[in-house]
């Protein structure tokens, strides 16, 4: 009984110590954070390296330029010879080694009737074309007959004979070049261009380019001495603005 009773109040013990609440529990303890002390600032000069290196940032996109010959060709469709023309001479005179530009841009003056500014294209392209590549030189005869046609509608006398004679005369030297050159063509268009630059001269003897081109055409004809007189006149007189170098050559080494 003894050990009966002893058994029961261990019993009742041990359950009245289970129906106690337990101590509270203990947060744990935060884990311990190294903390980074905070760099020293960057002294001057890294700072001013890291600038430099750094891209700079790309430059806005420019606008496509308007092509001169396409806006020419826009022109031409709706036939604005003036507009085109001004379109033309951009790019004439931002690529002036490329003479036959400047005889075309000659043309669109004549189209939009402004035959003083073709007039000078016609001029100066003969002067490039006389210095330029063998290809480009048959213009020159074109170059000739338009100025004569502007020579006659304006009411130039001298003008008109001066470049009828100088495109017969050059016509003449084109067939010296052909293999099948024709003997009595040349000597009919010599003989008009004898007569051309001989009135020419009786109109204006004081210029120097007819006596030089009438000299040439003396010289075709046999006449050396003749020709040589009129060489002789032209070196005695001033040179003219309109002459070419190729045209002055003869006066300065007495061709």
């Amino acid at each position: 009984m003894r050990v009966r009773s002893l058994c029961l109040v261990l019993a009742t013990t041990v359950g009245c110590e289970s129906l106690r609440p337990a101590p509270p529990v203990a947060p744990p303890a935060p884990p311990t954070v190294a903390v980074k002390p905070p760099d020293p600032p960057k002294p001057p000069v890294e700072i001013l390296r890291a600038s430099v290196s750094q891209p700079e940032p790309p430059a806005p996109a420019q606008p496509p330029e308007d092509d001169p010959l396409e806006s020419v060709a826009r022109c031409l469709e709706r036939d604005d010879w003036r507009g085109a023309a001004t379109h033309l001479n951009s790019y004439v005179c931002a690529h002036p080694d490329q003479p036959l530009f400047r005889l075309q841009l000659a043309e669109l003056y004549l189209r939009g009737a402004r035959p003083a500014d073709a007039r000078l294209q016609y001029e100066r392209f003969i002067a490039d074309a006389q210095s330029g590549p063998p290809a480009i030189r048959p213009y020159i005869v074109t170059a000739h007959i338009k100025l004569m046609e502007i020579a006659q509608r304006s009411g130039n006398r001298f003008g008109e004979l001066f470049h009828r004679g100088v495109g017969l005369l050059l016509l003449v030297e084109e067939q010296d070049r052909a293999a099948n050159r024709d003997e009595k063509f040349c000597e009919e268009m010599l003989c008009k261009a004898l007569r051309a630059l001989t009135d020419a001269k009786e109109l204006k003897p004081g210029d120097p380019r007819v006596r030089i081109y009438l000299a040439d055409a003396l010289d075709r004809t046999g006449n050396r001495r003749a020709a040589a007189a009129e060489r002789s006149a032209a070196r005695m007189l001033l040179p003219s603005s309109e002459m070419t170098a190729a045209e002055r050559r003869p006066m300065l080494l007495g061709e």
